[in-house]
């Protein structure tokens, strides 16, 4: 039996489900919920405006939606699960094997693909190398694509590049970069509507506060690293969980709250054990 293409609305419809939106979610402040329902099941055909406005709430460009059942798709989006599996667990030597192995840039066109393509490979030249210059070059490269200044509808992998960059530019000496673009991506983690907070992003709070205790801004840097840490709870997610710990503890020393202090420490230390 040959293959059965969806419509335009029924992978608008895929798409929401699977990020478990609900209509109204989706619509809110773009369009009518009525809207919607006829655009899914192929009674009305949106504007360009809504268009674009649903794409970036389902964090999609209309490429990705016109051409979503394409084996390439498919391919990349195989490799990009690989290469994310191992950022999630630190492990970079084999995210940049698996970047040069699979010679993944070759085959990218979507602008979405090429801006996480190149946030892995910053990622990869920091955190392997220590390549500062290398890593801001590959992480601006990779903001370009999607990201201006004053944009609406923000993705979560953009609040990671600025919050990457931040770091890498807090590491040179660069203090007045590094403070615009991790109180930047912190800022902007409280504008993403409920759906697009991955638990990813709990590496920004780690990043911000980090900076903030090196600033010696301690009353802050614990408010940023304590609200990391409810988010992580939150989300029943374990990463960067005993890195804020463990900073909420260096914080709580500097602060000479030494029982909270002992408190963090060992919650960092239980966390090490079990992740």
């Amino acid at each position: 039996m040959s293959k059965q293409f969806e419509t335009f609305g029924e992978t608008i419809k895929r798409l929401r489900k699977e990020r478990k939106m609900t209509q109204k979610m989706l619509a809110q402040g773009i369009c009518a919920q009525s809207v919607l329902s006829r655009i899914e099941n192929g009674v009305e055909v949106p504007n360009v405006i809504v268009l674009q406005s649903i794409c970036q709430r389902l964090n999609v460009t209309l490429d990705q939606v016109l051409h979503s059942e394409s084996d390439e798709i498919q391919r990349i989006k195989f490799l990009f699960s690989q290469v994310h599996y191992h950022l999630i667990h630190q492990e970079y030597q084999k995210m940049e094997e698996l970047l040069k192995s699979s010679h993944l840039i070759d085959h990218l066109y979507l602008d979405t693909d090429f801006q996480l393509y190149y946030y892995y490979l910053g990622s990869c030249e920091y955190f392997l190398y220590q390549s500062y210059d290398a890593s801001i070059q590959s992480l601006k490269k990779g903001l370009s694509y999607t990201y201006n200044k004053g944009k609406k509808n923000i993705s979560p992998i953009e609040i990671q590049l600025l919050s990457c960059l931040g770091r890498v530019f807090g590491d040179t000496g660069n203090i007045e970069k590094a403070e615009f673009y991790l109180k930047t991506s912190y800022e902007l983690i409280e504008l993403l509507p409920g759906e697009l907070t991955h638990f990813e992003l709990i590496k920004a709070f780690y990043n911000y506060g980090s900076f903030l205790f090196q600033m010696k801004q301690y009353d802050q840097a614990l408010e940023v690293s304590e609200q990391g840490i409810l988010w992580a709870q939150q989300r029943r997610s374990y990463y960067y969980l005993e890195e804020l710990f463990s900073l909420s503890g260096l914080i709580c020393q500097k602060m000479h709250l030494v029982e909270e202090s002992k408190e963090y420490l060992t919650l960092s230390t239980y966390v090490s054990k079990i992740r």
